[in-house]
């Protein structure tokens, strides 16, 4: 059984810079807006060592990203999930130019469960998430830009297919032509890119029950699971060109469409 609110424990997070061991600590409580600030440049400090250990461009802007975090504003708030949002594990939200938001119950997202490293690492993993969002606003939104250009260049007869769906549905007032579909897919794009990078840098870390959180990411829309898959077969640093120097060439449809070449290459080795 949880022990009640009144009642904390520590959640260590423990993570290798050089031969340093950085401690965070958050007890079982609601998040203050000072243990986001503490969850923020923790992740800066862990994104770094990922970066610099890995050698993959994990955020390529995160010394002006701190520099530009230091001055901004951290948050705890109730976040509830809006009604059309793709992945069921958003505890977190980016807000320009610098303000980070945390959900406050994210050290009691283990309930009704007890299993408190699940809570510790999806805090640090939602602040990761967050800092590396903040990191693309740094440099310009550039992936973004580049991949929506791509769609509308590239995938025409997806969004024509796309968009008299939503036409025959009755239609949606964010959704008024082929530049506003293109511009939904490619943030949806851009948040399977920056659940893949905060996975990454986690994995660097050795978080505890990682793996958990990843898995709940499997079953939902644009799940960025689809990324570790072609890693699986083809590396990281393949994964990261797509998304640095193949920038608008790239894009959800075509994430999707090698995932199933993938899956069907595994179904003719089970066969033969």
């Amino acid at each position: 059984m949880s022990p009640p609110l009144h009642i904390t424990r520590p959640l260590p997070f423990y993570f290798r810079q050089y031969t340093i061991i950085r401690y965070i600590l958050l007890e079982r409580k609601e998040l203050t807006h000072d243990d986001v600030r503490r969850l923020v440049f923790g992740s800066i400090e862990l994104i770094s060592e990922a970066q610099e250990q890995l050698h993959l461009p994990i955020g390529e802007n995160i010394h002006e990203t701190r520099s530009r975090l230091s001055e901004g504003e951290f948050r705890a708030e109730n976040m509830p999930k809006p009604w059309n949002s793709p992945y069921r594990m958003e505890f977190g939200a980016f807000v320009p130019p610098s303000m980070v938001i945390l959900d406050r119950k994210l050290p009691l997202s283990d309930r009704p469960m007890d299993v408190p490293e699940f809570a510790s690492t999806l805090s640090l993993y939602t602040a990761v998430h967050e800092v590396i969002h903040a990191d693309d606003h740094t440099g310009g939104e550039k992936l973004f830009q580049a991949t929506r250009e791509h769609i509308l260049r590239a995938h025409q007869d997806k969004l024509r297919k796309a968009f008299e769906i939503i036409r025959r549905q009755g239609g949606c007032d964010s959704i008024r032509n082929y530049e506003d579909l293109a511009e939904l897919w490619a943030m949806q794009y851009v948040d399977m890119v920056t659940h893949y990078r905060a996975f990454v840098v986690l994995r660097y870390g050795q978080l505890p029950r990682l793996e958990d959180i990843w898995s709940r990411l499997s079953d939902d829309f644009f799940s960025p699971c689809i990324l570790t898959c072609i890693e699986s077969q083809k590396g990281a640093e393949y994964v990261f060109g797509l998304f640095t120097e193949h920038m608008g060439e790239y894009c959800l449809i075509d994430a999707l469409a090698e995932y199933e070449e993938i899956g069907e290459k595994r179904a003719c080795c089970y066969t033969v």
